[in-house]
Formats: structure tokens, sequence, C-alpha cells
């Protein structure tokens, strides 16, 4: 059955379904998720266990004992099974299951045998975690400033996100102080902004795709991660290149096909759909040609971070920003 992340009743959960099914990419969504059903299983005296499939799958035994045996203390238990994939069904009679058990998983597409069971079964919560947008976590900040009868102006929310790369983590670890301190303290904006303290950094793909949309907002947000992440320009040239070499290889493809979004429809291997809408962006900004030269470009640059290392994170920062402007096709980057 499947069941919106957004619109969870835990107490509901637990009533309807003996297995629940939590997939995708979100881990910090499904750990909240784990952590609010375990508070439910607690209440209700039960025990929980924790294993990865690839150990459960190695020593089966635990599966048939906690499957078919009762525990011999009269202890209710749940078990949690982490990295599951569709082996779990091999081992699993979930049609006659009649104990509690957590099932966690990454991302499963459509056609995968797990997620179309849970999907389809009465006794299967299925719920989708997929990664959030700035808009569901700006939701989920105000919805816990609501329930803490606080007051604090969209534009302030808006300015944590626009300075801060922020996840599920941050802004609940962010709402637990706030409970702390809301009744003893005046919030102001500076207050507020102490409390978001960003548990990920950008990775070097990520930071790829937003140089060559030309996503000046994510490039601020980028350079502020670095004031608090280590950075070197080492981790992101390869990655770009790649980035770079892709788009090139998809001209290439079909050097007749002049549209774009047939272009990335007819290359093969087939484009990630997560990715379709971000390369055609890309690609739009972009033609072979110049990103012929931008690869140029960057050899140059690796050349002038390694003879300069000293001042190698100023001068690859400016790098940056004229690839976002384009004047990274006029400049030239060797020290005279």
């Amino acid at each position: 059955m499947i069941i919106k992340s957004f619109s969870i009743d835990y107490e509901k959960l637990f009533e309807t379904y003996r297995v629940n099914l939590l997939y995708g990419e979100n881990f910090h969504l499904k750990d909240e998720i784990v952590e609010k059903l375990i508070k439910i299983y607690k209440k209700n005296n039960y025990k929980t266990t924790f294993l990865e499939q690839d150990d459960l799958l190695k020593n089966i035994e635990i599966l048939d004992n906690y499957i078919n045996q009762d525990n011999l203390f009269g202890d209710k238990e749940i078990l949690i099974i982490k990295d599951a994939t569709d082996k779990l069904l091999d081992y699993l009679n979930i049609d006659n299951f009649d104990k509690q058990i957590i099932i966690i998983s990454g991302n499963l597409p459509k056609n995968n045998k797990l997620r179309n069971f849970a999907e389809k079964s009465k006794i299967v919560s299925c719920i989708a975690c997929y990664d959030d947008d700035d808009k569901t976590l700006k939701n989920l900040l105000r919805q816990g400033i609501n329930l803490l009868g606080l007051k604090i102006n969209n534009e302030t929310i808006d300015q944590l996100f626009n300075l801060n790369k922020l996840n599920r983590n941050d802004v609940n670890s962010a709402l637990e102080k706030l409970k702390l301190i809301a009744k003893e303290k005046q919030l102001d904006e500076e207050m507020l902004s102490s409390l978001f303290n960003t548990t990920s950094s950008y990775d070097a793909f990520q930071i790829s795709n937003a140089l060559l949309a030309g996503n000046k907002q994510e490039l601020n947000k980028i350079l502020s991660s670095f004031y608090h992440f280590a950075f070197n320009f080492n981790e992101i040239v390869g990655p770009l290149k790649y980035k770079i070499n892709k788009l090139i290889s998809i001209y290439e493809y079909d050097v007749n096909e002049k549209i774009i979004s047939k272009l990335i429809e007819k290359y093969k291997p087939p484009v990630f759909w997560k990715e379709k809408s971000i390369i055609q962006t890309q690609m739009t900004r972009w033609n072979k040609d110049e990103l012929m030269v931008l690869l140029e470009k960057i050899n140059q640059i690796e050349i002038m971070c390694k003879t300069n290392y000293e001042i190698s994170e100023t001068i690859f920062n400016k790098f940056l920003l004229d690839i976002v402007t384009k004047d990274v096709l006029v400049n030239t980057y060797f020290l005279h």
C-alpha cells in the first residue's frame, strides 16, 4: 500500500501494517520515519533489532528464528532490515507474515520486485523517501516554528536557506534547539542563524551541475559552504571534466539532431530521468565548441593553481564565477 511520506499517521501505520518498506535516496527522511515508528513500538513494549540484509542472509537462522519462534522471555520484537534488495523476498514469505518488520532500501526503480510487491500488498506500507527540495524544508521549518508558537518572517527563513545547504536533519536539529530556548530568550535573526549547522556539504557533481547550468544562487550557497568545509580544487576538477565530456558525447551522438530534448532522449546509455532537466539546461547554455574551450581553460587553471598553491583557493573561486558568467570563454588563465 502506497503511503505518502508527508502525510504519515504513525499510530495507524503501527496498527494496520506488519511490514513497512521505506525506500529512496533521502536517508534523513528514512531515519526520521524509523525514529518516529520506533517510539510507537517502544510505547507498545516492543524491542528493536537492527540488521544489515547482507549480514542477515549470511546467517539466515536469525531470520528463521525471528519468524518462526516466540521470544523466550515473551518479549515483543521488531526487526529492522537495512540496505534491503529483491533478495529478501526469496527468504521472507510476507503473505503469511505475522511479525513486525521495517525494511529500509535505497533507490528502487518502478520495475523493482520488492517495491511492486509492497505497493500492491494490503499488509505492507510502501513509503517513497525522495530528496527534499528547499520548498519542502522551508514548509517543515515553518510548521515546526508555528507549533512552538513563534513568529519568524518568511524573509528570515529564506535567508537561512540562501546562506546554507540545509537538509531535513539540520532543520529538525534546529527545531529541537528552539524548543529549549524559545521560552527563555528573545529570538533575533543572529540567534536563529546560530541554531542552523549545515551537516552536508556539496558533492563535486552538484557543484559541477550548478556551474554548467549558470545557477548563481546555488553557486553562492556553494561558496558559503566552502567557508565551513575543507575544499581543494582537485576535488572538483575531475567531476567537472567528466560532466563536460558527457555533454560533448551527447552532442556527438547524433550530429544531425538539432533539438536538444530529442537528442537527450536518443542518447545511449539512457540519461537517468532525474538528470534530463539539468542536462537540457546545460546544453541550452553551452554548445559543443564552447564546451571544448571550457575543457582547455580547465587545463590552464589546473596548472595555475598547482604552481600558485598558496593562493589556489582564491584563483579557483574566481574561475568558478567565470564559468557561471561564461567569462571563462574569453579570459586566459596564466600568471605573467
